[in-house]
């Protein structure tokens, strides 16, 4: 595959939700290699408020996503406690936006109208990441581009935390078609052991 001077310095990161999982469960993976790069987990306790732990192949924490109770403010914190980004959105807006504090610089993001992507850049028009919402999978899919002026697990972890803001309980119409789907099947085989 040939690099694109557009596409220099930028790298790749796949995230899926697990299926079969009582909580939320993201898989990271490098695209590059294939191989799986990080887990996050949405702790037991998040009705309230939200919180998400990244951890390493080897159980590590590496980073931690808190949310508020409207989730309309989220902080990324390292393994010590130390706040490194800040993820706000506005309470109202005709497109989906957010802001992100980071390096002592805002980098923005704006959705298009059905806002299944975002794309952020910092104030100095410096590429952040991009993020690519799978529209029609069975699991919550979508894939992180990273620049270099973002470490890739910083943007992986804002990319969950924007999907969570903003496609929670909405991830995909595959989902509540499969239950549709199982729905009548099972009353389908209610039915026929009545006949029978």
């Amino acid at each position: 595959m040939e690099v694109t001077p557009s596409d220099s310095g930028r790298h790749n990161y796949k995230v899926q939700q697990k299926i079969l999982a009582a909580r939320p469960v993201y898989e990271i993976f490098d695209e590059t290699t294939g191989e799986q790069v990080g887990i996050a987990r949405q702790t037991w306790l998040s009705f309230l408020r939200s919180t998400i732990h990244i951890e390493d192949m080897q159980g590590n924490r590496i980073l931690t996503a808190k949310g508020g109770f409207f989730d309309k403010t989220f902080w990324l914190e390292d393994q010590d406690g130390n706040r490194l980004v800040k993820l706000t959105r506005p309470w109202i807006a005709f497109r989906k936006n957010f802001k992100m504090y980071y390096r002592d610089e805002e980098v923005k993001a704006q959705g298009g109208f059905l806002a299944w992507g975002f794309e952020a850049i910092s104030s100095g028009g410096i590429f952040a990441f991009k993020l690519d919402k799978k529209i029609l999978a069975v699991r919550d899919q979508f894939r992180v581009q990273v620049g270099d002026y973002m470490d890739w697990k910083h943007a992986v972890a804002s990319a969950i935390v924007v999907d969570r803001i903003f496609f929670k309980g909405s991830s995909c119409g595959c989902r509540l078609l499969l239950c549709f789907i199982l729905i009548i099947v099972l009353f389908a085989i209610v039915l026929l052991s009545q006949f029978m």
